[in-house]
């Protein structure tokens, strides 16, 4: 490209102006007279010194490549893992709405590397969508329809995800939910949910498909439980399990992804560790415990 420097004008120059100005530069009087003036030379320096170029008050082809990368919103472009990897502040605004809904990218950097590609495929897992790793149309309706659980957030801590007693309870008194399962391990660790919630309250509200007395309500949140892998079907939220301070969010990705739809709200949580030949009831317990909590968490 052709160095744009002080004295410049035209389409390139307002181009370079505009990204300026949407970055939070001040260009005063540039921006009217449509000229690289001495104001845009500044704030080029100073862009330039932000994103660690040499020192100088033109645009080149490496300013202006920042200056784009800079710029590009959540959805301008079909994002995936590429050699080059793409970067950008769209990359970063993806991994940082990733990150607080629970899905690890090894922090925002603005690359899309390995780690986004693997905690994207997981989201979408968890939004009932499409699992390729491409986020593209479809996943950017899932993160926006999201917007308000990451927006201006930064990745969990360990202090977000806890819950008091009291407060456990009363989420299990108005909470309407029913874990089930097809596999007999499965079952048991839904009627094992369904009892440390009787313990908690005696008025809680979840309860295992075993001691169902009649059909669940339209309302009522349905949590199937495999041991196995399942096959992703479009428009059922996948949660895959993992004990962790994320369990919780995850879950509640997944349900926020189809409360907006007419269908019976059904979240399916993957638990392959239960297929290992040595889990015992100690393990199912555990289980039970951490998904208990999770849910807790996840509708509180």
């Amino acid at each position: 490209m052709e160095v744009i420097v002080k004295g410049s004008s035209g389409a390139a120059v307002a181009d370079v102006q505009r990204r300026l100005q949407s970055l939070g530069f001040e260009l005063g009087q540039d921006i009217a007279s449509g000229t690289y003036g001495l104001e845009t030379a500044e704030a080029v320096m100073a862009f330039r010194a932000r994103e660690g170029i040499s020192v100088g008050d033109y645009v080149d082809q490496e300013t202006w490549a920042a200056l784009v990368d800079a710029t590009f919103t959540l959805g301008d472009r079909v994002l995936y893992l590429r050699m080059p990897y793409f970067h950008g502040r769209d990359v970063a605004t993806l991994q940082s709405a990733l990150e607080s809904l629970g899905f690890n990218c090894g922090g925002s950097d603005g690359i899309f590397g390995a780690h986004t590609e693997r905690a994207l495929r997981e989201f979408q897992f968890n939004a009932g969508i499409t699992s390729d790793g491409i986020a593209g149309t479809s996943t950017f309706n899932a993160i926006e329809r999201l917007h308000h659980a990451w927006q201006g957030k930064g990745a969990l801590t360990l202090k977000d995800q806890t819950l008091g007693f009291s407060r456990a309870a009363a989420v299990l008194e108005s909470a309407s939910i029913c874990v089930f399962s097809t596999e007999a391990v499965g079952k048991a660790i839904a009627e094992r949910v369904s009892n440390l919630a009787l313990a908690t309250t005696s008025a809680s509200r979840v309860v295992s498909a075993q001691s169902l007395t009649q059909v669940p309500a339209q309302s009522t949140l349905m949590v199937q439980l495999a041991t196995v892998q399942i096959e992703p079907e479009d428009g059922i939220p996948l949660v895959l399990y993992d004990d962790d301070t994320t369990l919780n969010t995850r879950i509640r990705t997944a349900i926020e992804s189809i409360a907006s739809t007419e269908n019976k709200i059904i979240v399916q949580i993957e638990v392959p560790a239960i297929t290992a030949p040595d889990f015992s009831a100690r393990d199912e317990q555990h289980c039970a415990v951490a998904l208990l909590d999770a849910l807790c968490l996840a509708v509180a």
